[in-house]
């Protein structure tokens, strides 16, 4: 499963992760679920960084659309 030193880091760490969860995982399964990890460790570190008021969405809407049905 891991190619690198991190991923071998990653590896150990999803399988602690899934042990302490009390998850036992089918070997057939593992390597998607550890894409998955991956994937989801890769979102979580650009969500921790520091944000300006211009990346946060807008959070508008257009009372045409919301009214439109009535």
């Amino acid at each position: 499963m891991p190619e690198t030193p991190d991923e071998a880091a990653l590896a150990l760490e999803f399988d602690v992760l899934a042990k302490r969860a009390g998850l036992a995982i089918p070997e057939d399964r593992k390597a998607a679920l550890f894409a998955g990890f991956k994937d989801l460790r890769r979102m979580l570190a650009t969500m921790r960084q520091p944000r300006t008021a211009a990346d946060e969405p807008a959070g508008t809407y257009s009372i045409q659309s919301v009214t439109r049905g009535l």
